[in-house]
């Protein structure tokens, strides 16, 4: 991380995080009393704010914790951050669960306090700085740090399939990021003249510009991100088989007219295999089988089956497989 500033450091800065010196600071910080009952006390904030978030749906919500994490990363540093997140998550866990229980969680916690302290500890901040910070967090945390934990949980805890590309997740941190940012920035200009008062920190408290630059920045990366999310919108409304929400009503009923539209004989039964909505229109394409009725007495159940099931069953045979039919319902 470069050091825009031309000022020279005070011998309590650093430049990177890449020497020895500095983590001989951050491992220090577990031996100054003063700095752990701060630590203790962030810690609190923090776990009292778990419950506080605007909720967006069943994983994914906004939260305000971010603040509190990158004020104690930036004051104590990536070794008491690291603990203090990973003592976060648990309590967090234990007095306001929202789900079941999954250990692996507490690395997306570990990593964010992380990422915070390597920007913000014992480092001469910048706005360039404080945006970079919040910005890897939302990214590589967030998104891809994330992704595959998600799928573990969805995968272990729920049995279901949990989708690579979460949409949701994606526009929330992407599109969200710049005023996320901003708020940091207002947020640390506040409190820092009162770190450095206590000796918490040692950067001299200038005000963090919002540059020009650090502006044209910001909105590149809202527009990328809003431009990619867009983009995967398109391509997942358009390529998302919406037979998958039917309930069995509704597939019996679609499954109907689809056998009237292609004239099915009275002996056949036809069954839906995808549907693929057109962004740019009306029109819906739609894959489906066609089978040949044995002896039932009953046929009306049979409308609602999944092709899964129609394969498996010996009252059916398999006249054509997969066909292809562009309808405009």
């Amino acid at each position: 991380m470069p050091e825009t500033a031309k000022t020279p450091l005070a011998p309590e800065l650093f430049r990177t995080p890449f020497s020895r010196a500095y983590w001989r600071c951050a491992f220090g910080e577990l031996k100054r009393p003063k700095m752990l009952a701060v630590a203790a006390i962030l810690l609190a904030v923090r776990v009292a704010l778990k419950p506080v978030s605007i909720t967006l749906s069943p994983t994914l919500s906004i939260n305000f914790g971010f603040f509190v994490n990158a004020l104690g990363a930036m004051i104590f540093g990536p070794v008491v951050a690291v603990l203090s997140a990973a003592v976060s998550d648990t309590l967090g866990c234990l007095l306001f669960p929202s789900g079941p229980y999954f250990f692996p969680f507490i690395f997306t916690e570990i990593a964010g306090s992380l990422l915070f302290a390597l920007f913000l500890y014992r480092a001469r901040l910048t706005g360039w700085r404080v945006t970079l910070a919040r910005f890897a967090v939302c990214f590589l945390v967030n998104i891809v740090i994330q992704t595959p934990i998600m799928l573990w949980y969805y995968k272990l805890m729920l049995g279901k399939e949990y989708a690579l590309f979460d949409l949701p997740r994606i526009a929330k941190n992407l599109v969200l990021f710049p005023f996320e940012a901003l708020l940091l920035l207002l947020f640390l200009n506040v409190l820092r003249p009162v770190t450095y008062r206590m000796k918490l920190t040692f950067d001299p408290p200038q005000k963090l510009q919002i540059t020009k630059r650090l502006v044209i920045f910001v909105v590149v990366l809202f527009l990328l991100g809003a431009a990619a999310t867009g983009a995967y919108y398109v391509y997942d409304y358009q390529s998302y088989n919406a037979a998958k929400d039917f309930s069995e009503a509704e597939r019996a009923d679609f499954n109907r007219d689809l056998a009237a539209r292609i004239g099915a004989g009275e002996d056949e039964l036809v069954l839906v295999n995808t549907i693929h909505r057109s962004f740019f229109g009306s029109e819906l394409e739609v894959t489906y089988s066609v089978y040949r009725i044995g002896a039932v007495s009953y046929v009306d159940p049979l409308w609602s089956m999944k092709n899964s099931e129609a394969k498996q069953s010996e009252l059916l045979t398999l006249v054509e497989d997969t066909c292809t039919i562009t309808i405009d319902p």
